[in-house]
């Protein structure tokens, strides 16, 4: 064989390479090039523009970051990862039981009153987590670490089936299946999984009997827009009557709950929060009168909210990833669930409990650790200690040790994303990019993984990152 078929049939024999011994691979990679033809890419990238401005996709308002090359998972991970996800679902469950259940518990968390008080309120139907998505990277042997837990915010489980979409159409997908890949479709990819998924747990809890009249909910004071259209689309699509409405102009008769004169029976909470000295005395309002006829409704079992309170504000805290690890759960778990915490969730501690001796050797070790407040969003306050001064390092965890309880800070063993140069961005320059993972549960159930990759290693698409299409392969 001539030099040049060698050099034809490197890429691909690179990339089996990678999926045999890693199980996963970026095809953003330099040592890629070539797998798929510039011109492929470059008519791809304008149909995607087009397409993705067509369907609406926008991230906090802007038009959604997408990169076209995919980023390649052997169906073997991805089961494997799965399953690890799957049977992790029920010790989160377990988590609320014991939060509910145990003083000892909550005096752990110490959550703030707004929290407390929600979380507090229960759920009356099972699981209360009616989705979750694991943020999650994958190590050398391909096992999956699992650095954050959201229950808050789906917008990446209601755009998949549009990515997989400009996929499946794609040129270099068709490039790729001549090169002997052969896509396996997940249900995440499936159009209206979410909202499928979200009335047939409804039904199954017998809150759908008067009606499929559904709220797509948000805050007059804490307004979050960016999947809320979709979301109520699909749930049209499934032959649902939806509105989009402030929290704070629902009422409640005693009975049923209604926006105007429209009964609703399921609820999609999309809110934002506050927290320090300024944050508003209700977590998801300025003030708890103000969306007191919803409390009374989710109280009184009138309506299901998607998600429950006790999943939005317990699971979200990376405090509960904390708690996995404390000695209080063990005696709840089997030796073979703390061994799946050991292997799938990096140490995790609350940085209140760490005693002055504990810090001074973290001090010193930066580059192994991870800073981070429990209870944010879009990375805003990570700090990853190999990206920090050491003055800052000590600096930092002296001010997240110095929060009080309600605003904790964690400290986490780091999880490294997985890293590569490409040269697809920036004109061609070699750049180096980091990608995390994210795989979605419906009611524990593992239904497909969405990629982010960024030039940032808290991999943020609103921080100079992007999306990928994910490509799991036989």
């Amino acid at each position: 064989m001539n030099a040049t078929a060698l050099l034809d049939r490197a890429p691909i024999e690179i990339l089996s390479q990678q999926l045999r011994q890693h199980g996963s691979c970026n095809l953003l990679s330099e040592a890629l090039a070539g797998l798929v033809t510039p011109d492929a890419l470059r008519q791809d990238q304008l149909d995607y523009a087009k397409a993705l401005d067509g369907y609406g996709i926008r991230h906090e308002q802007k038009p959604i970051p997408y990169q076209g090359l995919p980023y390649v998972m052997t169906r073997r991970t991805f089961e494997n990862a799965t399953d690890r996800f799957h049977r992790l679902f029920d010790i989160l469950e377990r988590v609320i039981d014991l939060y509910l259940n145990e003083p000892v518990v909550r005096d752990f968390f110490r959550l703030q009153p707004r929290h407390d008080r929600l979380i507090r309120m229960g759920a009356g139907y099972r699981p209360r987590i009616q989705y979750c998505r694991y943020d999650f990277t994958l190590n050398a042997r391909g096992t999956p670490r699992i650095f954050e837990l959201n229950s808050h915010s789906p917008a990446a489980s209601t755009y998949a089936e549009y990515f997989a979409r400009l996929l499946q159409g794609s040129r270099c997908l068709a490039q790729l299946r001549k090169q002997g890949l052969r896509p396996v479709q997940t249900p995440l990819e499936s159009p209206g999984a979410f909202a499928k998924a979200m009335l047939r747990s409804a039904e199954q809890s017998g809150y759908l009997r008067a009606g499929r009249q559904v709220a797509v909910l948000n805050s007059r004071y804490l307004t979050m827009n960016t999947e809320l259209d979709h979301i109520a689309e699909q749930f049209r699509a499934e032959g649902c009557n939806v509105v989009r409405c402030f929290v704070e102009d629902l009422r409640f008769d005693g009975q049923h709950l209604f926006y105007g004169d429209i009964p609703v029976q399921l609820t999609f909470n999309k809110f934002d929060d506050t927290h320090g000295p300024d944050a508003y005395e209700c977590a998801f309002s300025r003030t708890t009168a103000e969306v007191q006829a919803y409390l009374d409704a989710y109280e009184a079992d009138a309506v299901f909210g998607v998600n429950s309170f006790p999943s939005m504000y317990l699971p979200e805290q990376k405090s509960t990833l904390a708690f996995l690890w404390s000695p209080l759960l063990h005696p709840y778990l089997e030796r073979e669930e703390i061994e799946l915490i050991e292997e799938i969730v990096p140490h995790t501690v609350l940085v209140r409990h760490m005693s002055s001796n504990e810090l001074a050797i973290v001090a010193a070790q930066r580059e192994r650790y991870v800073l981070k407040r429990s209870l944010d969003t879009r990375g805003r306050s990570v700090l990853i200690g190999r990206g920090a001064t050491e003055a800052e390092w000590r600096q930092s965890l002296s001010a997240a040790r110095a929060e009080p309880a309600g605003d904790d800070f964690v400290l986490q063993e780091l999880a490294p994303v997985e890293h590569c140069t490409t040269r697809q961005l920036n004109d061609g320059e070699p750049t180096e990019v980091f990608t995390s993972l994210a795989c979605f549960l419906f009611q524990g159930d593992p239904m497909g993984v969405v990629v982010r990759t960024s030039t940032e290693e808290t991999t943020n698409v609103g921080r100079q990152g992007f999306v990928q299409p994910a490509l799991i392969v036989e």
